[in-house]
């Protein structure tokens, strides 16, 4: 019986997740309420502030449970035997997928991010998560300043490779694609370089 009770629970959390989501796609982060998100999975208010106090929470909710296979993209990075412009570009494919995958989050943490300092934060925080791991990883035994160094390095890299891929593949502007995906690939290599 307390299984079944925490299997609709989850269910019932997810759908909460999964509307808002489809909400935020449709009519944008801001402009969806939570009112909105309660009708729009079949629910009372009351019943999603069970699970949510907000719009933030939720967005962030789901940014928790994707950001293992972010960390996962980049902890492939870290592994490739070799950082050559060819192998980046592959690695860049891999990318690709998880930002084709995840458009909806992705789009949705954009718009959080410009209106919502706790999504912000959150995004940010993901960001020197990976990018200290990668600095340990590469950089054991360095002085705090060259770990430090590295890590504003992979920071800068990741936003720019997110910034990228929010144009193009949310925003669809896929001019010069081929071009933008071996500069990126370049710039990767850049950070391998010793």
């Amino acid at each position: 019986m307390a299984a079944n009770r925490t299997a609709k629970s989850i269910a019932t959390r997810q759908r909460f997740v999964d509307e808002a989501l489809r909400l935020f796609k449709e009519r944008g982060y801001e402009s969806t309420s939570m009112a909105q998100i309660a009708a729009a999975a079949g629910s009372s208010r009351a019943n999603l502030y069970l699970y949510f106090n907000s719009k933030s929470q939720i967005i962030r909710a789901r940014m928790t449970e994707i950001e293992t296979e972010v960390a996962e993209l980049y902890e492939v990075l870290d592994g490739m035997p070799q950082h050559t412009p060819g192998a980046l570009r592959e690695w860049l494919e891999t990318a690709r997928g998880m930002w084709l995958r995840y458009a909806t989050e992705f789009e949705a943490v954009n718009q959080a991010m410009a209106i919502d300092p706790d999504v912000l934060e959150e995004w940010l925080g993901l960001i020197r998560r990976v990018s200290s791991a990668h600095a340990a990883f590469h950089l054991g035994g360095a002085t705090e300043e060259e770990r430090t160094e590295r890590e504003a390095h992979m920071a800068t890299l990741m936003m720019g490779l997110e910034r990228t891929f929010y144009f193009l593949y949310i925003r669809g502007h896929k001019e010069r694609e081929e071009l933008i995906l071996a500069s990126l690939a370049r710039q990767w290599a850049r950070l391998f370089d010793d």
